[in-house]
């Protein structure tokens, strides 16, 4: 049975179960609660010795002083293979821009190419040369190169049929 409470900063009445109440919860209606209740009565930033770690533990790395500032190309930490990984689908990117956006599979062309997938052949995300990728639709994609498994209502379930 649910043990109605009062929140100690908005004031709301709510309702805890008593397992919470034991461990010494059910103090605020909402965790947004808590934390503004926490930083008006006792915030640990405040302190001067939280501070001083504060201080101690964050080195200023802005501008010059950051290790990776500067380090363009190769020297870049997320550089693959001649591109920045960093930039997200860069190989969708790159086969979308050099190839026809048509399926490669069943001839299909899509009103929106977001319904273009990009497939690696060798199933080898890491492997992003262009005789590696091959444009194909949505359909073609889950169904006859990847057979993907349905659940009884049709839907993906993510497991790979062997």
């Amino acid at each position: 049975m649910p043990v109605s409470r009062t929140c100690l900063e908005c004031g709301v009445v709510f309702s805890v179960p008593p397992s919470q109440v034991r461990r010494g919860g059910g103090k605020f209606c909402s965790v947004g609660c808590g934390t503004r209740y926490r930083n008006k009565v006792d915030n640990p930033a405040q302190r001067p010795e939280v501070r001083e770690k504060i201080s101690r533990n964050h080195a200023d790395v802005t501008g010059a002083r950051n290790p990776m500032f500067g380090r363009l190309g190769p020297l870049a930490p997320g550089y693959v293979d001649g591109r920045n990984s960093i930039a997200g689908d860069i190989w969708r990117k790159i086969a979308l821009v050099h190839k026809p956006p048509i399926c490669e599979v069943c001839g299909d062309i899509p009103e929106d190419s977001r319904r273009l997938h990009v497939h690696h052949k060798d199933k080898d995300r890491s492997n992003n040369d262009l005789s590696n990728l091959q444009v194909v639709c949505v359909s073609c994609h889950n169904n006859i190169l990847h057979k993907r498994e349905r659940d009884r209502f049709g839907r993906y379930t993510g497991k790979e049929v062997v």
